[in-house]
C-alpha cells in the first residue's frame, strides 16, 4: 500500500491551468514539508484538484504538473513527458534534419515546469529552476539517455535559483568545448560555461532569415555571444551552399 502524499491547500479555487500557484495562494501546511517534494493539492473546498511539487521558500510554492488523480510523479511519469518532448522535436519538427542543437524540454511548455534541456550535439545540458526537478534528476538524466546512448550530461542551477528555491546544486566539470552544427553552419559552443546553457537555439529561424537579408552588405553584430547572427550572414553572403566554422 502507498504512503499517502502530503496535502497542500490553496487559498483559492483552481480556475488557471497554469501550473504555477504563488505563495500568496497557499495556506502554510502544519507540517514541515521538504523543498521539492511530491504534493497532492486540493482547493479551498478541499477538492483534490493536482499533483506537484510544492516549496514553501519559493514565491512559487506548488508546480502542478499533472491534473489525473491516477498519475503519480515517478519514473514512468517522467519517461512519459520526456518521450513526447524528444518526439514532437524528432517526428514532428524534425530538427534533427537541420540542426543537431536545440531545445528539448521547455519547462511549462513541455509539462515539465522548472525544468530546461537543450541538446548540443553529443551534449545533454540539463538547467533547474525548482527543487523538485532538482530531487529527480538521476531518474531525468537516466531516461533521456535512453533517448540518446552515449550523451554526456551536465547539470547546473543558477545561484539565485538554488536561493530563492533552498536546494543546493553541485555541478560537475563542465564538458570541453564542442561543435553544432545548424543549416549546415557550424558553431563552437561551450556547453555549461557561457550565457544560459551555451547557445540561443531558440534564435535558430531567425539567424536563417536574417542571413536571406546579407547578401552584398556589411553587418555588425554586437554582443554577439557565439555569433550566430554574423556567421549565418556571413554565410549567406559570402558562401550560402557551404559550412563555415565560427571560431568566436
Amino acid at each position: 500500500m502507498s504512503i499517502p502524499l502530503p496535502r497542500v491547500r490553496m487559498r483559492i479555487e483552481r480556475k488557471s491551468w497554469h501550473p504555477w500557484v504563488f505563495q500568496k495562494m497557499v495556506d502554510r501546511p502544519f507540517d514541515r514539508i521538504a523543498p521539492g517534494a511530491v504534493v497532492d493539492v486540493e482547493d479551498r473546498h478541499g477538492s483534490w484538484v493536482g499533483r506537484g511539487f510544492y516549496n514553501g521558500h519559493s514565491r512559487i510554492s506548488l508546480r502542478i504538473l499533472t491534473d489525473q488523480e491516477d498519475e503519480a510523479i515517478d519514473e514512468a511519469f517522467f519517461a512519459r513527458k520526456l518521450a513526447a518532448a524528444v518526439s514532437l522535436r524528432r517526428d514532428l519538427l524534425r530538427l534533427d534534419e537541420v540542426t543537431d542543437a536545440y531545445r528539448l524540454v521547455h519547462s511549462e511548455g513541455d509539462g515539465l515546469s522548472g525544468l530546461i534541456v537543450d541538446r548540443f550535439a553529443s551534449v545533454i545540458v540539463l538547467e533547474f529552476f525548482a527543487a523538485g526537478m532538482y530531487r529527480f534528476r538521476e531518474v531525468i538524466q537516466r531516461v533521456l539517455a535512453s533517448h540518446y546512448p552515449g550523451a554526456v550530461f551536465y547539470h547546473f542551477a543558477e545561484e539565485h535559483v538554488q536561493k530563492q528555491e533552498s536546494f543546493d546544486c553541485r555541478a560537475p566539470v563542465p564538458p570541453p568545448p564542442i561543435v553544432v552544427q545548424e543549416f549546415g553552419v557550424k558553431f563552437r559552443v561551450a556547453p555549461g560555461s557561457k550565457h544560459k546553457t551555451g547557445f540561443f537555439a531558440d534564435q535558430r529561424d531567425n539567424r536563417r532569415r536574417l542571413a536571406s537579408m546579407c547578401a552584398g552588405k556589411r553587418v555588425l553584430d554586437i554582443c554577439c555571444n557565439t555569433g550566430g547572427f554574423a556567421v549565418h550572414a556571413k554565410v549567406g553572403r559570402v558562401v550560402k551552399h557551404s559550412a563555415v566554422r565560427a571560431h568566436l
